[in-house]
């Protein structure tokens, strides 16, 4: 008798069940008797109960057509659970598409070949299992004749690979060692009665009776095993061939290092720290296509769906059909069969953006996260993981090698490799001895113009003049951020949040970014009429019309969040802007990164404070990775880059070390305000939000729930009034957790116990966020 504890699906916990036969595996899909109800569910860990003063049901059968996962898959999906404070339900639904069924093909065969024909066989079972067997194994001469040539068959029975069984019967001789037969007619005869010890469940369910099919399997004469078919028809899972593009890749001695070291390394963590255009993408590519030639499995990752078109023409060119592509814009159907293609083996390579992570990746050697410092590896919603953190723990339940790649590392990440915790590989130069590009620091308070420096138009101009490409940054989408009465001074806010309204000028509309509620934009003041209205705070729209205007015939394209809405765009834009079918570029941080442009000499930021205005102790690294990812793009080619950073902070050290590319000073800075401050990665984090409809009710509610889970251990702030109060007609409170990584785990631990009581609490949601990135 064992005990296992298993989640059943649509609940919350874990329930006990008893494998009276000993029949069942962790990662089984069952069925259960709950609440007097046939539920799925599945297995996820053996119950260790030694004195049980409740009454356990029995698992009732193991699902057919479900998967199965394996122990070391659910072992991450615990450990997700526990660490992020969610629940269950939310980490299935976050790992497994909606709806997948899984269909097998299942056939048994004889256990013990060799004696099939002994006198054991026939005087323990009935006539029928005779008849059966000499049926399935045995070929008539004239059916055999019709086949091969008699001159074949006689040569093996005369050397005896072949035996008469009757007169009329043919059968293979089992006690001869065919392993060494090389003759290439003999192994078809071979072959074709190999495939006569195999048969469908059906057709042996059809010849026996269930009692007779049980001892049979019992007793060691029948096995079954199971192949996976197509998720429609019949026909079993296509296993995509090996091909792999043969044209191999020059690598540079540093690219060589970096490959080298990650192969023969004894470690399981690597930091790729690589200047932009250093050529970070082939080590990764050839990383992966030695895993391939040896049968192994990868996962990269990049940081948003707007990367994937040139990675996916890139690795179609090298891995053909064995790539599978995941990413948030796949429809259901499409993710599924993606799924099922990695679930079944057929695909052994994984591209996608965080969810990827959980992809079934059989035999998996390398997990790979491009642009490692990327903000949005962090889901914002539950299970609120980082697929980061996911893939540190998931290289080590699996055994495989996690490779973090980054021009500017995250902070945390640079911490943990100076202190040998990963690896650290350094490329520093670009690829063809490409120089990096010039950056210089414009302070906009002596500018005159509000939204372009003299220094970036002139630069603008000799661009175009010659030729070449731009880019230029604002992170902040729209025309702008608000729009205020000069008469009345009314400023446009959403109705159901504390928040003001943006103006998107390309679909006359005025919208909340926050709930997405959107109203027709009248250009008059919906208080009192006056159409003299102030538009202020500038977003990618307005620099679009401003550019424009300054530089009328020249082909400009604008790409953010809005523009790209159609899965098609981000592709289509890509391919125009490489053909040269556009002289701009105006985007927000979706164009900072991966894109390779060869004919762009000159990037502007327009305005680099955006985010370092921002109430984030991270202000400053988001500030100086942005701005110098964004750089980046400038001078791929032959030609020498140039880049523009517009500030009203030039004397703040972030832009400073951005001017003389100096991650390492601006790493040595932020470490040391860190540590003074206590900040990751000298502690652990958790962010608690309480919201509700009720106002006042809410407020009663958070200061009773801090006074219940106040623990001296740890430092905490709050509960305080979120940066947005009212998003959605919820008001929001914040309590903030700071401790060291012990005293954290243990507080893990007693929240965790104490948040059961908070279930039933209707008015008031409570969202737990481990590791917080957006403290909003």
């Amino acid at each position: 008798m064992r005990y296992y504890k298993i989640f059943v699906d649509n609940t919350s916990g874990l329930f006990t069940y008893s494998d009276e036969n000993l029949e069942y595996e962790i990662g089984d899909r069952v069925k259960v008797s709950f609440r007097n109800r046939e539920r799925s569910g599945i297995i996820i860990c053996e119950d260790k109960i030694e004195n049980i003063d409740f009454k356990v049901l029995p698992i009732l059968e193991k699902l057919e057509n479900e998967i199965q996962l394996s122990k070391n898959y659910i072992k991450l999906l615990i450990w997700i659970k526990n660490y992020y404070l969610t629940s269950f339900e939310q980490v299935f639904t976050a790992a497994l598409p909606a709806d997948l069924k899984v269909k097998y093909n299942i056939y048994y065969y004889f256990s013990d070949i060799e004696n099939i024909f002994s006198e054991k066989i026939y005087t323990k079972y009935s006539e029928k299992v005779i008849d059966f067997i000499r049926k399935k194994l045995t070929v008539s001469r004239g059916t055999l004749n019709g086949y091969f040539t008699s001159a074949i068959i006689k040569e093996m029975l005369k050397n005896e690979i072949l035996l008469n069984i009757n007169e009329k019967n043919i059968g293979l001789n089992y006690w001869y060692d065919i392993n060494y037969i090389e003759n290439p007619k003999f192994l078809e005869i071979i072959e074709y009665f190999k495939k006569r010890e195999v048969f469908t469940k059906s057709s042996l369910e059809n010849s026996f009776s269930k009692i007779e099919l049980e001892k049979l399997i019992k007793d060691g004469v029948f096995s079954m095993k199971k192949t996976l078919k197509e998720k429609e028809g019949e026909k079993e899972v296509k296993i995509f061939s090996n091909t792999l593009n043969e044209n191999s890749i020059t690598l540079t001695s540093e690219q060589l290092n970096a490959k080298d070291t990650i192969i023969n390394g004894e470690n399981r963590f690597y930091l790729l720290k690589g200047v932009t255009g250093s050529g970070k993408t082939e080590v990764y590519l050839e990383l992966i296509k030695e895993a391939f030639k040896n049968g192994k499995g990868s996962i990269f990752l990049v940081p948003e769906i707007s990367l994937t078109p040139q990675m996916v023409e890139r690795f179609k060119s090298e891995f053909k059909e064995s790539i599978a592509i995941l990413h948030s814009k796949l429809s259901p159907k499409e993710r599924a069969d993606e799924w099922f293609s990695i679930y079944s083996g057929a695909k052994k390579i994984v591209l996608g953006v965080r969810s990827a992570i959980l992809a079934p990746v059989q035999n998996l050697q390398y997990i790979i996260l491009d642009e490692e410092h990327e903000n949005t590896y962090k889901q914002d919603n539950n299970p609120r993981y980082n697929a980061k953190y996911v893939a540190i723990k998931r290289a080590e339940l699996e055994d495989a090698k996690l490779i973090l790649g980054s021009a500017t590392p995250s902070v945390e990440s640079y911490y943990y490799a100076k202190k040998n915790i990963f690896t650290l590989i350094e490329m520093n130069s670009r690829y063809n001895n490409i120089q990096l590009p010039k950056i210089e620091i414009i302070d906009m308070k002596k500018e005159e113009d509000l939204f372009f420096s003299k220094k970036l138009l002139d630069e603008i101009k000799i661009n175009l003049l010659k030729g070449e490409q731009v880019m230029l940054l604002l992170n902040r989408k729209g025309y702008s951020t608000y729009i205020q009465c000069k008469d009345c001074g009314h400023v446009e806010e959403c109705s159901h949040c504390s928040i003001k309204s943006s103006f998107y000028a390309s679909q006359n509309v005025l919208k909340c970014n926050y709930c997405g509620r959107v109203k027709k934009y009248t250009g008059h003041c919906s208080k009192c009429g006056s159409s003299n209205l102030i538009h202020s705070g500038k977003g990618v729209e307005r620099i679009e019309e401003e550019i424009k205007r300054y530089f009328p015939s020249a082909n400009v394209i604008r790409v953010d969040s809005e523009s790209s809405k159609n899965k098609e765009f981000f592709e289509k834009m890509y391919f125009d802007f490489l053909d040269k079918k556009y002289d701009i570029m105006i985007g927000t941080q979706m164009i900072s990164k991966g894109l390779h442009f060869p004919n762009v000499t000159l990037v502007g930021v327009v305005n680099a404070d955006t985010i370092l205005n921002f109430p984030d102790f991270r202000a400053g690294e988001k500030t100086f990775q942005l701005v110098t990812q964004v750089a980046g793009r400038a001078g791929r080619g032959d030609k020498k880059g140039r880049v523009i950073v517009q500030t009203y902070q030039p004397e703040h050290y972030t832009f400073n070390k951005i001017e003389t590319n100096d991650y390492e000073g601006f790493y040595n800075e932020e470490i040391s305000n860190r540590e003074l401050l206590e900040y990751p990665p000298f502690s652990k984090t958790i962010n608690i939000g309480i919201s509700s409809k009720f106002e006042k009710e809410l407020e009663k509610f958070v200061n009773e729930f801090f006074n219940d889970i106040v623990d001296e251990n740890v430092e905490m702030f709050g509960p305080m009034k979120s940066l947005v109060y009212r998003v959605k007609d919820r008001f929001r409170y914040n309590i903030f957790i700071k401790g060291n990584r012990k005293n954290i785990s243990i507080f893990k631990k007693t929240l965790e116990r104490k948040l059961e009581k908070y279930h039933s609490q209707g008015k008031f949601r409570i969202v737990i966020d481990v590791d917080p990135i957006n403290l909003i």
